[in-house]
């Protein structure tokens, strides 16, 4: 079995170096075993502006993207439990896709359409589905930001959100291109349809509550407000994610704030809880003699969902990580063919956050690891290529 050389000086200096050059306030690691046991737990700088808290994997933060994977497996298992086809399309579920459009290709403005298939539950999850982002640089993505359709706590509620979402055309017909998009925001929906539970008591009902994972919601108790981690933006972060400042700097997330439980960005958590969650992925969907997910479940998050790699039919880089040799599964990244400029696994599977947080499950060395901080966007520096090489370095 996989063991950690547990001298972490090498990993506590980079973290360090990180926090004394001032890119990150604050950082922590945590890493397991399959069994679930903690191998590492370290951590540098600090949670606050006024640097007068110790960041540590108890600290509470935004995990951002990091929701996608929850909620994605999440979906996979209802739709186990319902026995309903991962490649049913959504007009079934959303009637604004009864009549779908997609722009043209080299489209010039909205009016250029061709109708097309509404976009599978399948390619919602792999990012195939037509679907854009409020900060993505096409037509769709825009008119997003325009329309305020942006994934916001205090913005809309899911039900709203989906409706506007799919009012609007796709940016393309489904399954021709990977566009990261809003697409998980939908799949929580989806849940919240097929459920008929609310978003965040689904999730904690059949996941949180499960693995003990007190500190994963959508909303921050008054009790826990110590623990939350201030917001950080990078100093020359690109004009089309600078909305994300007016949206997260000064936002808290007390209860009655919170009014879009956002699957693709939504929950607060922290290191500590969210290697409990990727321990359960890492464990085979087991937790302790409980199992979560299904071993089908599991299998559709390891195996790539796409034809080829990202690179060949989306973006050639993803936060400073190449796509060559990346592909997307039904819940996240999967290595299909480890690039040399960024050490992996055959199969890892992965994926991160806005705020540069970043996790991984390498199913052959048999270990995760998960790195929080707090500085948006998640391109800002090439940290998550950087410790994945120093984390491979110490295991044999």
């Amino acid at each position: 079995m996989t063991r950690l050389n547990l001298n972490d000086e090498k990993l506590k200096e980079w973290m360090d170096d990180y926090v004394d050059k001032n890119k990150f306030n604050g950082c922590s690691l945590s890493i397991a075993d399959t069994e679930g046991n903690t191998l590492l737990d370290i951590a540098s700088g600090n949670a606050d502006k006024e640097k007068t808290k110790e960041f540590n994997s108890l600290s509470i933060v935004r995990i951002f993207s990091m929701t996608k994977v929850i909620v994605s497996i999440c979906l996979l298992q209802l739709l186990h439990d319902k026995k309903i086809d991962v490649k049913d399309t959504l007009d079934y579920y959303f009637d604004n896709y009864s009549n779908c459009f997609s722009l043209i290709k080299n489209a010039k403005n909205l009016t250029e359409l061709e109708k097309t298939k509404a976009p599978s539950i399948y390619q919602l999850l792999n990012h195939t589905s037509g679907l854009s982002y409020f900060f993505n640089d096409d037509l769709i993505g825009r008119e997003y930001l325009k329309q305020n359709l942006t994934a916001a706590p205090d913005n809309h509620n899911l039900s709203v959100f989906a409706e506007k979402i799919s009012s609007l055309p796709l940016a393309f017909k489904p399954g021709i291109k990977w566009n990261y998009s809003v697409g998980i925001d939908i799949a929580g929906r989806l849940i919240e349809i097929i459920s008929g539970d609310p978003l965040d008591v689904f999730l904690r009902k059949n996941l949180f509550d499960l693995l003990d994972m007190k500190d994963t919601q959508f909303f921050l108790p008054k009790t826990k407000v110590d623990r939350f981690t201030d917001c950080f933006f990078y100093n020359e972060m690109q004009e089309n994610f600078l909305p994300l400042v007016k949206q997260y700097e000064n936002f808290y997330y007390r209860k009655d704030q919170v009014t879009n439980f956002s699957g693709g960005s939504g929950l607060l958590s922290t290191g500590r809880d969210y290697l409990k969650f990727a321990s359960l992925l890492l464990n085979g969907g087991k937790y302790k003699n409980m199992r979560i997910f299904e071993d089908e479940v599991i299998h559709s998050i390891k195996v790539n969902a796409l034809d080829q790699d990202i690179a060949s039919i989306g973006v050639e880089t993803f936060a400073q990580m190449p796509t060559r040799g990346m592909g997307h599964s039904l819940a996240g990244s999967v290595i299909t063919n480890p690039h040399p400029d960024f050490t992996s696994s055959l199969g890892d599977f992965g994926w991160g956050g806005m705020a540069s947080n970043y996790f991984w499950i390498d199913f052959k060395k048999r270990y995760t690891a998960v790195f929080m901080t707090q500085l948006l966007p998640s391109a800002s520096y090439p940290n998550r290529k950087e410790l994945k090489k120093l984390v491979n370095q110490y295991l044999h």
